[in-house]
């Protein structure tokens, strides 16, 4: 619904003075272009302000025309609805001494039932005064004042500049002094020795393991577009195993390899496990035998050294075998298909 300070203000877009019958007229008035003084120096733009009649109260038509308009209603039936409307508003004004009509301005009551109209400070809409603002022009005398100083500078600055041409020569001739802090020199010297140890053991640990050790702690490799990891743990500080065992762990891999040898042709093979320690993969293939599965072998090229499960001549047999294992098994979980 389009309230009564809708109707006025866009009855203000194309006319000077809108009537509300039997309370007063809103006339327009129009603010020529004016020029704020010295100091700021601004021109400000033409606008349109409202003022308030309360003699005119005689009804031109025009905001009962409005009402019909928007509400597309017969000449009585929007004249009952602006009646009722200009009713509230005097109710309101009456009650609390106030009445706002937005986007046009505030109405007060005062004494003697006299009615006082403050407008809108940005002023009522004018389609014909668009696109004007305020802009700053300085007057000939600022601008005259402001280019002889800029003239000025410029025939000063070429003198200071030859001034500091000959400081600068007389402050290279002077021996150059150089003032470091004692606390930041002493803490660039422990963090350069620091360092250096770092790389002194780390060197000595690196050398150590290529000497003492072919293991890894972890290894990752590629299984059907997948990355499986093996770990293995070192023993540095194990004890040296008595004879009679170390026979019998030489006797088990031959047993192991053997496996292996009875299908030279066999091109593919099965690795459980990679870069581990002898021992670790021996009690590992104990115990899958112990599980059934015998045909676990320690295999060791170099400094390389894997767990490997039988041998099978196409990729498609591997494959197929490995896919049963890993249901059998949950050590084959982790298990890849090596090429020969």
């Amino acid at each position: 619904m389009i309230t009564l300070a809708r109707h006025i203000e866009l009855l203000l877009l194309e006319h000077d003075c809108v009537i509300v019958p039997g309370f007063g007229g809103f006339i327009a008035n129009h603010v020529e272009a004016q020029y704020s003084g010295e100091q700021e120096q601004l021109f400000l733009p033409p606008y349109r302000t409202i003022g308030f009649n309360q003699q005119l109260k005689v009804n031109d038509g025009l905001l009962v025309q409005s009402y019909m308009a928007a509400y597309d209603a017969s000449y009585p039936a929007a004249y009952l609805q602006m009646e009722k409307d200009i009713e509230n508003m005097a109710e309101d004004l009456e009650l609390t001494g106030a009445y706002e009509l937005e986007n046009v301005g505030l109405i007060r009551k005062g004494t003697n039932q006299n009615i006082t109209f403050t407008p809108k400070e940005t002023g009522v809409l004018s389609p014909s005064l668009y696109g004007l603002y305020s802009f700053e022009m300085k007057s000939l005398r600022d601008c005259t004042i402001e280019r002889e100083a800029q003239r000025s500078l410029q025939q000063i600055a070429p003198v200071s500049l030859k001034v500091n041409e000959e400081n600068t020569k007389v402050q290279k001739q002077k021996d150059i002094v150089i003032r470091l802090n004692r606390h930041w020199l002493d803490f660039a010297v422990s963090v350069a020795a620091a360092v250096l140890l770092f790389f002194c053991l780390s060197y000595a640990a690196m050398k150590n393991v290529d000497q003492e050790s072919d293991t890894v702690v972890a290894a990752f490799y590629p299984v059907s577009g997948n990355y499986v990891s093996a770990k293995t743990v070192k023993d540095k500080n194990a004890s040296k195993e008595c004879t009679e065992i170390k026979k019998t762990e030489n006797n088990k891999v031959e047993n192991q390899q053997e496996i292996a040898q009875k299908n030279p042709e066999a091109k593919y093979t099965i690795v459980l496990a990679s870069y581990v320690e002898k021992r670790n993969a021996e009690e590992f293939i104990s115990n899958l035998a112990k599980d059934g599965f015998a045909e676990g072998r320690y295999v060791k090229n170099g400094k390389v050294s894997r767990v490997l499960y039988s041998s099978y001549l196409t990729e498609e047999d591997a494959r197929t075998a490995l896919r049963m294992l890993r249901e059998q098994n949950k050590n084959f979980a982790q298990a890849w298909i090596l090429a020969q």
